[in-house]
C-alpha cells in the first residue's frame, strides 16, 4: 500500500542534490513582479476557494442527512478531484513564478505560518484529522500510523534537498569576485539550480495527493467523508483566523 510513497522517498533523496526551496530562493532575490501567469492563477485559485466552500457545505449537509454510502462516495471522489485540480493549478503557476508559489503569497497569513514547500505538510494534517476519523479498527490504525511514518520520511528527504540547494546556491553566489558583473558564470550556476524548484513543488504536491488517496483507501466512505470535511473546515478556520488577526484592535503607538 505504501510502495509509491517509499519510491518518492528514494527519488527525493536522489534529486535533493540539485533541487531547491522557495523561501531560500525568495531570500536570494529570485522572485520577481507578478506576471500574467500568476495573475491567472490568483483568479483561478479564488474560484477554487469558492468551489471548496460549496463542497464543504454539501459534505456537511450529506453527513447530517445520513445519505447512502453510494451517494456519499460520489461526494468523496468529487472532493478528491477538487484537490487534484488545485495541484494542477499550482504546477502551472510554478512554471510561471515558482518562488511566488513556494512563498505562499497566494495563501492567508495563518496558512503561511504552517507552509511547507508551497502547501500543507501531510504528516501534520494526519495528526490533526485523526480524531475525526475515529472509531478506527486496529488494522486501520496501523495503516494510518505507517502512512504517517512514510510521509515524515518523504518530507525529511525533500527538506534535506532544500537545505542542500540553499547551501549550493549560497556557495555559487559567494564565489564571485569583487567588482564582478551581476551576471557571471557563478550566477549562471545558481540560476541553473533554482530552475529545478518547480519540480520540487510538484514532488511535494504529489506527496500530498498520494497521502489523500491512501487515506481514502484506508478509511470507510463515511470516515473519508468526515476527514475531508474536517480538512476543508480546518483551512476555513485558518483563513478566518487570518482575517481576525488583520482586523484586530490595535493600541495606539
Amino acid at each position: 500500500m505504501l510502495i509509491q510513497l517509499e519510491q518518492e522517498v528514494d527519488r527525493a533523496r536522489q534529486q535533493g542534490l540539485y533541487m531547491g526551496g522557495g523561501a531560500d530562493a525568495s531570500q536570494l532575490g529570485f522572485g520577481g513582479p507578478t506576471n500574467s501567469g500568476i495573475a491567472t492563477f490568483e483568479m483561478e485559485y479564488g474560484h477554487w476557494l469558492e468551489e471548496q466552500n460549496r463542497h464543504i457545505c454539501d459534505m456537511r449537509t450529506a453527513l447530517n442527512a445520513h445519505i447512502s454510502d453510494v451517494e456519499l462516495r460520489m461526494l468523496v471522489e468529487s472532493d478528491m478531484s477538487l484537490y487534484s485540480e488545485l495541484f494542477r493549478l499550482k504546477a502551472t503557476a510554478a512554471k510561471a513564478d515558482v518562488s511566488y508559489v513556494m512563498s505562499g503569497l497566494w495563501k492567508s497569513s495563518a496558512e503561511r505560518f504552517f507552509l511547507w514547500v508551497g502547501g500543507f505538510r501531510p504528516s501534520k494534517l494526519l495528526q490533526i484529522l485523526k480524531p475525526w476519523m475515529e472509531p478506527l479498527t486496529e488494522q486501520q490504525r496501523e495503516h494510518v500510523q505507517n502512512l504517517g511514518q512514510s510521509c515524515q520520511q518523504a518530507e525529511e528527504a525533500l527538506s534535506q534537498g532544500l537545505e542542500k540547494v540553499q547551501q549550493s546556491v549560497a556557495e555559487a553566489v559567494a564565489a564571485g569576485q569583487f567588482g564582478e558583473a551581476s551576471y557571471s558564470p557563478h550566477m549562471e550556476t545558481a540560476m541553473e539550480k533554482l530552475e529545478f524548484l518547480a519540480r520540487f513543488v510538484q514532488q511535494a504536491d504529489h506527496l500530498r495527493q498520494e497521502t489523500l488517496q491512501q487515506m481514502s483507501r484506508i478509511l470507510t466512505t463515511r470516515q473519508a467523508a468526515r476527514g475531508l470535511l474536517a480538512l476543508g473546515e480546518y483551512f476555513q478556520r485558518l483563513r478566518a483566523l487570518s482575517s481576525l488577526w488583520a482586523t484586530r484592535p490595535r493600541e495606539p503607538a
